[in-house]
């Protein structure tokens, strides 16, 4: 098996700089100077890294806060050297033109910020870091396998694309983060002409963004010995080898992306129990993936957070509740936090981060301002996200929130652990 080498490029290239502004700003008006950089960890089998897209040709959108658009530029060279902004509080998404299912070469790439707030007057600058957000496949055959057999392709498929690895292809094959099917077959000319044929069937179920798979094939003329060997690169998470044989398929942990997990569902202002034992709040999982909660920080503003140190999963597609007391709800898909944070009837911006410490998480999962305008309010009655909003950007506007209609174990009103009502 040849040596497999890592590189990690980070490039950071500033397309605006911040400069101080002589005029005076309007009272309504803030200014703000964007920074886009571009992460890219390349694993490369071969000798030569590939050229970077142009960060110049991304598309950038600058959204307020609830989802609506403020301003978009189709190219990021287009942009002034400063925005001149309303006073309110926006986020900002940068990405590549060039979203494919499948295709071979082709990274996509895509950010997005942390809300910020514009005030009067103001002259700030917002670092936007775009990631790889595709899944990177590579094909590797072993020599045996060249050896042994006259023709072999293996075939990666999603859903929504497919790509075919000849033998002597080295290209890598970009997918959108779908689960992944992958068929070998393999012939070779035998004894008195005739032609023997091997076929080999793996999955990849939950194959993430930012992720280089290679599949290493192996095989033999002899019966029952072809193995598939799926190894994941990325730094710098430790590598993770699986093998898959008929009948099997590998599951792969890692990092939590943005948006990935979102808060669902609050309970600020309980009725039937004291806030220091009805509080809860619900996250929900939009991906297509189970994940591991283990280690998840969860916060308060900017100065309470609390380690989520047991060993939990939620599925793709599922509810999951952070209770401030065993009593808060009677659900069992829950985790109690106790009196590590406190949820202020008049609102705060509760944030989930990838693992580290309270003192310095990891990357930002998901973050909501419940007191932000639009944003509903009850006593006894959960505020609740629409579950026609179930996405990290619509979360984000109060619009879509209401109160909760149907009581749970307390007597209060909510539906903690499962799907919300409607909103009416």
């Amino acid at each position: 098996m040849k040596t497999t080498r890592i590189f990690a490029v980070i490039l950071a290239m500033t397309l605006a700089s911040c400069q101080k502004e002589s005029a005076v700003q309007e009272k309504e008006e803030g200014r703000i100077c964007l920074d886009i950089g571009l992460s890219l960890s390349i694993h490369e089998s071969s000798s030569a890294l590939k050229a970077t897209t142009a960060i110049e040709d991304f598309r950038v959108i600058i959204f307020r806060s609830d989802g609506s658009e403020a301003m978009a530029f189709e190219n990021a060279s287009d942009m002034p050297d400063t925005l001149v902004l309303e006073s309110g509080d926006y986020f900002v998404e940068a990405h590549s033109e060039n979203d494919l299912p499948a295709a071979f070469e082709n990274p996509y790439y895509h950010g997005i910020s942390d809300v910020f707030s514009v005030t009067a007057g103001s002259m700030q600058q917002i670092s936007l870091l775009c990631k790889l957000a595709n899944t990177m496949v590579t094909v590797v055959y072993s020599d045996r396998l060249l050896a042994g057999f006259s023709e072999s392709t293996t075939r990666v498929s999603s859903a929504e694309g497919s790509l075919t690895y000849t033998r002597d292809e080295n290209r890598t094959g970009y997918f959108r983060p779908l689960p992944l099917e992958i068929s070998v077959n393999l012939s070779r000319q035998v004894a008195g002409g005739g032609t023997e044929n091997k076929t080999l069937n793996g999955s990849i179920p939950a194959p993430l963004a930012n992720r280089h798979y290679e599949i290493r094939i192996d095989a033999s003329t002899d019966e029952g010995n072809t193995i598939i060997q799926l190894a994941m690169d990325d730094e710098p998470i430790p590598l993770e080898v699986v093998e898959i044989s008929d009948g099997g398929g590998p599951v792969s942990g890692g990092d939590i992306a943005y948006g990935e997990l979102i808060i669902t569902e609050i309970m600020a202002n309980p009725d039937a129990l004291p806030d220091s034992e009805g509080e809860w709040f619900e996250i929900y999982n939009t991906s297509e993936r189970t994940i591991e909660l283990q280690n998840l920080i969860i916060g308060r503003n900017d100065n309470d957070r609390h380690l989520v140190a047991e060993a939990l999963q939620l599925p793709a597609g599922e509810h999951f509740v952070f209770n401030r007391s065993a009593e808060a709800t009677a659900v069992s898909n829950c985790y109690n936090y106790a009196s590590a944070l406190q949820l202020p009837n008049s609102g705060a911006n509760l944030s989930l981060f990838n693992a580290g410490t309270t003192e310095n998480p990891g990357a930002l999962i998901f973050a909501l301002d419940y007191g932000a305008d639009g944003f509903p309010s009850g006593t006894g009655a959960s505020i609740a996200l629409d579950p026609d909003h179930y996405n990290p950007v619509s979360a984000l506007a109060g619009a879509n929130w209401c109160t909760a209609i149907s009581a749970y174990n307390t007597g209060d009103l909510g539906t903690p652990g499962s799907m919300n009502e409607q909103c009416q």
